[in-house]
């Protein structure tokens, strides 16, 4: 039997436990854990005999911790998929810029971040300073590309371009 501690954010709280505690009833029904939450400082408890689950859950935690949705958030159970996070304020140096490259990153309404997410089929997150992606490891490398692309100041119209020529099979 393993324990582990983890921690949610403030405001992912209630994402992670979700109406009535349903999506934390989901996750203990799915890994055969005991969760724990305390809603006062986040601090998470799982109790579990498998360590894969745990470690699972651990991702899982993390994805909801970056923006993303409990729905999005258990595709980590596929051995496939990763949880992937770049830091923003190490390749922007500028406070400022960094605002705007999370806008370009984003787009008009989410289009930039919705189109790079249905030619990678991942699932991208803009909290913060950081820029998560839950999808396939193999469409990794390209979202990386992709977004340095973005905050090196490349037009949207090249950046869509660059999605489009080099999108794996497996996004298709």
């Amino acid at each position: 039997m393993g324990e582990e501690k983890f921690f949610l954010e403030k405001d992912r709280i209630p994402v992670f436990i979700g109406a009535l505690g349903s999506k934390k009833r989901e996750l203990e029904k799915k890994f055969n854990a005991k969760i724990n939450v305390n809603s006062a400082n986040g601090e998470v408890n799982i109790i579990c005999e498998d360590s894969v689950s745990i470690f699972i859950l651990s991702n899982i935690i993390a994805a909801i911790n970056y923006g993303h949705s409990p729905e999005h958030a258990v595709k980590l159970e596929d051995e496939n998929y990763v949880l992937d996070v770049i830091d923003l304020k190490h390749m922007v140096k500028d406070h400022e810029r960094l605002k705007s490259v999370a806008g370009r990153i984003i787009g008009k309404d989410g289009s930039t971040r919705r189109a790079i997410e249905e030619i990678t089929k991942c699932n991208i997150s803009v909290k913060d300073r950081f820029v998560s992606s839950v999808g396939p490891y193999e469409n990794i490398p390209l979202i990386h590309e992709a977004l340095e692309m973005l905050i090196k100041g490349a037009s949207h119209k090249s950046f869509y371009s660059y999605l489009e020529r080099n999108k794996s099979s497996e996004a298709s």
